[in-house]
């Protein structure tokens, strides 16, 4: 694009500026045009309004529209004049890993099998990817590796990779299907790192492992010092608060004072006293809100748990 006088080129860069906080959806506009059509404003106009997969919620369809008719009208590529560099490198790297996932369908030999199947999983347009999930979760322990590898991927939470972020939501949803203890300390791990998706299918997938991930899930929730680790256990163990080991753990530290001065710990015992089964336990927790250092925050909580077992 040419400019006739420095005046075009403050008011073009004022409008545009990559660094202006106001500007943060155009550029997050551009980087997902490049990343996932091309770079193509009409591919992308039509797969928003059709609402796919990977739509993203802070985008809208009328700023798509609005950038695509100024690109138009000036005759300019708005990514090429408004992306910096590192911008266009991100770019080039997606490109690079859409380009490695499609050529594992040129060739087909046994190798491929495993790597071509988790594609599948990638770049499934559907919501729910059952079929594919199925196919991986037919393989078993084979491909448990790969699907740790897939959870743990930083790249693969990106919404401009390939499968849209939610890659490694479905690799915990594939773990959890399979049910094998070497996923345990990496769905755990994954519990309050990613999003909300992921987030639930790993704790489905240490419920699904059972025994083996309650046993890790008790040896970190009593852990010393409290950490957000004792906090995500207890988050997990909700899941398992009808065994009565798991309740009964859960409030016996309910009485320990630097449990209670750890707020967001202290909530998630509370929720797994629920599964408390036994008249005595059950009496011991009514008198938790008598303890003078029991959060006023959790009383409500705890009057509306009580009151269920009357």
């Amino acid at each position: 694009m040419d400019f006739d006088n420095q005046d075009d080129i403050n008011d073009f860069e004022e409008e545009f500026s990559p660094l202006s906080v106001e500007n943060a959806e155009d550029r997050l506009i551009l980087m997902h045009k490049d990343a996932h059509f091309g770079g193509n404003f009409e591919q992308m106009l039509l797969y928003y309004a059709s609402e796919g997969k990977g739509v993203q919620e802070e985008i809208d369809l009328k700023r798509i529209r609005e950038l695509a008719s100024i690109e138009n009208e000036r005759k300019i590529d708005l990514s090429k004049t408004l992306l910096s560099d590192g911008d266009r490198a991100q770019i080039s790297k997606i490109h690079n890993a859409y380009v490695s996932l499609r050529e594992l369908y040129e060739i087909e030999n046994p190798k491929t099998k495993i790597p071509r199947l988790l594609a599948d999983l990638i770049l499934s347009e559907d919501e729910d990817p059952v079929s594919e999930i199925d196919a991986i979760a037919a393989l078993k322990d084979q491909i448990v590796p790969q699907l740790l590898e897939l959870l743990n991927s930083e790249s693969m939470s990106d919404p401009l990779y390939p499968g849209y972020g939610f890659a490694p939501e479905l690799a915990a949803r594939c773990l959890a299907k399979i049910g094998d203890k070497r996923a345990i300390i990496s769905l755990f791990e994954a519990i309050g790192s990613k999003d909300i998706y992921t987030d639930e299918a790993s704790l489905m997938g240490l419920k699904a492992i059972g025994e083996p991930a309650k046993r890790f899930l008790m040896g970190v929730l009593r852990g010393k010092p409290l950490s957000w680790d004792n906090v995500r256990a207890a988050t997990a163990l909700i899941h398992f608060h009808e065994d009565p080991e798991v309740a009964t753990t859960a409030l016996n530290m309910l009485f320990e004072s630097d449990t209670l001065k750890n707020l967001p710990l202290a909530s998630e015992l509370l929720l797994i006293c629920e599964g408390l089964k036994d008249p005595l336990d059950r009496e011991r927790f009514q008198q938790l809100a008598l303890e003078p250092a029991f959060p006023k925050d959790l009383k409500f909580d705890h009057s509306y748990l009580a009151k269920q077992w009357v």
